[in-house]
């Protein structure tokens, strides 16, 4: 872009700019304090805002630090809200003139370590142990004794084996081999990996919307501007900016008829992380257009799958890693959080059934609510597969990911992302809000103490939407009072 260019985009945009650069600032600025629960306090974790060892942390400052983190991630927030409503009132908008909005608002992220997680100092662990030929399917990161690489790894992943694909850990790997063995550059490499990928996305993303009829600066807005992007894509480094990366730039190539190269690349996505693999699903159910029958839609189902399995096997020898990621994919439910169904179902059981006098144990409830939630989402894929003609192969693809991410063992903010961005090719405005209503809620969920407020925020409002229902269906309370009202908030009930 010209340096004309340069000065119209500012003069429209300069105000978001420059007040997303300073929310940006201020979160990287607050994190730095010596004991913020915003990143790790490890020491070789970061640069800045370590305590030498031997030193007790300072505390001065601590509770203004955190309240400068609220407050910049809640001036971003209402920063990216006000440029998504410009950029919906502006159609048209360059793509190139957002690319400097997003540049200004990661830039000061590069002061901050990573954000909201430590599993970034896993990846750089698990690359470690590739390049020592220990398989991170059979063992976790603690095999690697006191290194400076385990040092930094969260406690509770210390032997868990990974869930990760081939094509990741050889990335991983590759990178401790250029960073020659250093912890920290190696986490550094990746977190530039996961800045290249979200570069990626924001090549291929407008592409697509533009296949799909769709105003590219308004889809870049939702997806890649977004917070969750930003926060816990881009500056926590998680390898699923580069699934999502693979993922986009996958249904983009077989949008334009060429499967074969969407089919590979998807599958270098689910390579990443499984999941993925749904795109691979809906590449061979749309190979040969719409509206064709069942019957016809088997072997082009059944071909996809085959290029992908091929890719797969080849990753799997070249990595030399084989398929042992398909039997670690059960490490992250490990975790219990309130702010998943399945497991706050499993607890509300354990507590009944202990009022009644029942002696069964959480884990058994915690087997039954997980299968129950792995049904849920399998009946669920298949709803959404079965109807993509209606509601569109990406809304499709969309929702599923949600649903999963939903009925999941758990639920991470950087998982949620995975619907968003897709759902964000079709901008339609149930759908903007809906991806602003549940991004604003994931940036809560990633805070500490913030999955409690998300969990009891969650079920107040399925409990007023079931006392809803059910007034109405017992004409508890007049039709003609709630119905203009729920089209007031929600529309008319159109295809979503």
């Amino acid at each position: 872009m010209s340096k004309r260019s340069f000065m119209n985009t500012f003069r429209v945009f300069g105000f978001h700019m420059v007040l997303g650069f300073i929310s940006s600032l201020m979160v990287a600025l607050g994190s730095l304090q010596q004991l913020s629960p915003f990143t790790s306090k490890v020491i070789g974790s970061w640069w800045l805002g370590i305590a030498s060892s031997g030193n007790v942390p300072s505390s001065r400052f601590e509770l203004p630090a955190e309240i400068i983190v609220i407050v910049g991630l809640g001036l971003g927030i209402v920063v990216w809200l006000d440029l998504l409503w410009k950029v919906r009132s502006r159609r048209g908008v360059p793509v190139a003139a957002l690319w400097y909005l997003g540049a200004a608002w990661v830039l000061p992220l590069a002061i901050a370590g990573p954000l909201f997680s430590r599993d970034i100092y896993s990846y750089a662990a698990l690359g470690e142990m590739v390049t020592h030929h220990i398989s991170p399917y059979r063992y976790g990161p603690n095999v690697l004794g006191g290194t400076s690489y385990l040092n930094t790894v969260d406690p509770f992943w210390g032997n868990a084996k990974s869930p990760y694909g081939p094509a990741f850990l050889g990335l991983a790997a590759l990178i401790t081999t250029i960073t020659i063995h250093h912890a920290f550059a190696t986490m550094v490499g990746l977190r530039l990996l996961a800045l290249a990928s979200a570069v990626g996305i924001g090549v291929y993303i407008p592409r697509l919307a533009r296949e799909y009829g769709f105003d590219g600066g308004l889809v870049f807005t939702l997806a890649v501007l977004n917070p969750v992007t930003i926060y816990h894509l881009i500056s926590a480094g998680h390898n699923d900016v580069l699934m999502l990366a693979f993922l986009v730039a996958g249904l983009y190539y077989a949008k334009i008829s060429r499967p074969v190269l969407g089919v590979v690349l998807v599958t270098l996505a689910a390579l990443v992380k499984v999941p993925a693999e749904i795109g691979v699903l809906y590449i061979g159910w749309h190979w040969l257009g719409e509206g064709k029958p069942l019957k016809e839609r088997a072997r082009p189902v059944v071909t996809a799958f085959l290029v992908s399995g091929i890719v797969m096997e080849l990753a799997a020898k070249v990595t030399g890693l084989g398929w042992g990621w398909v039997l670690a994919l059960s490490t992250p439910g490990q975790v219990r959080s309130p702010a998943v169904p399945t497991t706050a179902m499993a607890y509300w059981l354990h507590d009944v059934s202990h009022l009644i006098g029942l002696s069964v144990g959480l884990g058994a409830y915690l087997t039954l609510t997980r299968l129950l939630g792995f049904a849920i989402s399998g009946l669920g894929a298949l709803y959404f597969l079965f109807h993509s003609s209606y509601y569109g192969s990406l809304k499709a693809i969309g929702y599923t990911f949600l649903v999963v991410t939903l009925f999941a063992p758990v639920i991470q903010p950087w998982y949620i992302a995975w619907g968003l961005i897709l759902l964000a090719v079709n901008p339609s405005p149930r759908v903007t809000w809906g991806i602003v209503i549940v991004s604003i809620s994931a940036m809560v969920l990633g805070l500490p103490g913030g999955p409690p407020i998300i969990a009891t925020a969650f079920y107040v409002v399925v409990t007023v939407a079931a006392l809803i229902v059910v007034c109405l269906r017992f004409r508890l309370i007049p039709r003609e009072k709630i119905e203009p009202w729920i089209h007031k908030v929600f529309g008319q009930v159109q295809p979503v």
